[in-house]
């Protein structure tokens, strides 16, 4: 009789649950960390750290001189899918959670499918808009309106700067997945490690001009919940995440965005005392029913080819 824990199904599911944890479970982090070390620094270290474990991985990986070769490639690219992709996002979502909860940025996140499709209209015109992705998208920008009109119209003027910080990292992310279809194909995880050395040279400087990490006083529990984000957030879920599309391909491995606003919600009223709100609960619905219908529309246009 088979072990069931080895059945190559249960895996897969294991990886995407695991996935959904972990970048759930980084607004919570980003929380804790930011009671003693400024945003920038955060995001500097994130993708300093999340560099070098994919370094470190690749390393282990390939030979030697397979590993120099994964330096070579389009850096200009590189270095503007960095910003893109992290130095924007890791920056935005690390202040915006100075002004907003952690359930709050998880939902608001949950709206990187819905910018991605607009922007992909926009900026690839020969790409159909189906009736699911129309749809996802009207239901996503009134869940995002459901979830920040309370703090716009009671005058909150700090909560509202943050929800509109975390939904500028989440366009800022849809835009770099539009950016990374101009890559070539080598390994994701190569990939992904360059990206993250490009994010580093815009955060480091800026953390060391901004900041001035050096007179930071911290805490231990601080600074270990930093190497969390840059170890598990930025490097290891990278690895598992390119394991998974190899092994169940792109379509299951999107899933994810499913959880991680389920997941960051429940973290965030679980562990950090949030308190859950019927505009939290209904703009959370709304978002995971835009994704929805998006994926809908997708299976729908590919059974009609």
């Amino acid at each position: 009789m088979k072990n069931i824990f080895l059945h190559p199904g249960l895996i897969n599911y294991l990886l995407l649950i695991g996935i959904g944890i972990i970048w759930g479970l980084q607004f919570m982090f980003n929380e804790w960390a930011l009671s003693s070390i400024p945003p920038t620094t955060i995001a500097a270290s994130r993708s300093l750290i999340g560099a070098i474990i994919l370094s470190i991985f690749l390393i282990g990986q390939r030979r030697n001189q397979s590993f120099i070769q994964s330096f070579h490639g389009p850096w200009f690219f590189y270095f503007i899918i960095g910003l893109t992709e992290a130095a924007i996002p890791f920056s935005l979502v690390a202040w915006g959670q100075g002004q907003i909860d952690s359930g709050t940025a998880a939902i608001l996140m949950g709206t990187i499918p819905v910018f991605t499709i607009v922007l992909t209209k926009i900026f690839i015109p020969k790409e159909q808009l189906t009736k699911g992705s129309l749809l996802s998208v009207i239901i996503g920008f009134i869940g995002i309106w459901i979830l920040i009109s309370p703090t716009s119209v009671s005058g909150l003027q700090n909560s509202l700067w943050g929800e509109l910080a975390v939904l500028g990292a989440a366009l800022s992310f849809s835009i770099s997945l539009i950016l990374i279809n101009k890559l070539p194909d080598i390994s994701p995880i190569a990939t992904s490690r360059n990206i993250l050395i490009g994010a580093s040279t815009y955060l480091v400087p800026a953390s060391l001009l901004i900041d001035q990490p050096w007179n930071i006083q911290t805490s231990i529990l601080s600074l270990f919940f930093l190497l969390i984000l840059g170890t598990m957030c930025g490097g290891i879920v990278y690895v598992m995440y390119v394991m998974l599309i190899v092994r169940a391909g792109a379509t299951f491995t999107s899933l994810n965005n499913y959880l991680v606003p389920v997941i960051g919600t429940m973290i965030g009223i679980g562990f950090l005392g949030e308190k859950l709100t019927w505009s939290t609960i209904v703009a959370l619905v709304l978002i995971i029913i835009a994704m929805i219908s998006n994926e809908l529309g997708k299976s729908k246009e590919a059974k009609s080819v």
